[in-house]
């Protein structure tokens, strides 16, 4: 007879992994907010996971692994920030605005949210981490060169999307100088941030007048 179950079993089974997997990355993400990245064990996170350390070697190879797919958790959730602000912009002040607020909010965070912080860190001394980084970073770049190509007519896809990227590599730098700066130093940033920004966009960029 014909066991009509096997579906039903697979899609729990998947369920549970999918749930031991979160739990994983919740207990690495907890660690690394407690205690910054790079003293994280295998045996710790797996301690937090309340799992066997056999069992967390099934789901990931090795620790790089692991920082891995918080590193994507985390970029899917700021690319989402970024469509939130970014969207509904439809004229280039709305859309400058728009970046202004995004890195407001991002500098912030690089400055106060330790999982941010550990996770910039991860991925400078990780060359795998950071080839992942850039690409999410292109991918932003394409998306924000989608919205502003119409404020921005004539101007090619390939040096707006390079445009974009800078501007995006260069929010992350000014958040992380930022903490290494003396305060009196570190809160004149934003501003020549968003001067920049807006240079690059009114004038670098912005459609000669005939």
């Amino acid at each position: 007879m014909t066991d009509v179950n096997p579906p039903r079993r697979r899609r729990a089974t998947q369920a549970r992994s999918k749930a031991t997997v979160q739990k994983i990355l919740d207990a690495t993400t907890a660690l690394i907010v407690e205690r910054g990245a790079r003293g994280v064990t295998m045996s710790e996170i797996a301690r937090r996971a309340d799992l066997v350390i056999g069992s967390l070697y099934q789901y990931f190879t090795d620790r790089s692994a692991i920082y891995r797919a918080v590193l994507i958790r985390h970029n899917a959730e700021a690319r989402t920030l970024l469509h939130h602000f970014v969207s509904q912009a439809r004229t280039l002040d709305e859309f400058i605005d728009a970046l202004n607020a995004l890195f407001d909010s991002y500098f912030e965070l690089l400055q106060r949210d330790r999982l941010v912080i550990g996770l910039w860190e991860i991925v400078q001394t990780d060359p795998q981490l950071m080839a992942l980084d850039v690409e999410d970073s292109l991918q932003n770049a394409r998306y924000i060169a989608r919205v502003s190509a119409p404020m921005l007519p004539g101007i090619e896809e390939a040096r707006l999307v390079a445009a974009n990227a800078l501007l995006i590599q260069y929010s992350l730098y000014a958040g992380r100088i930022a903490r290494e700066l003396p305060p009196e130093i570190a809160c004149e940033v934003p501003a020549l941030y968003k001067a920049m920004l807006s240079q690059l966009f009114r004038q670098t960029l912005a459609p000669e007048e005939t």
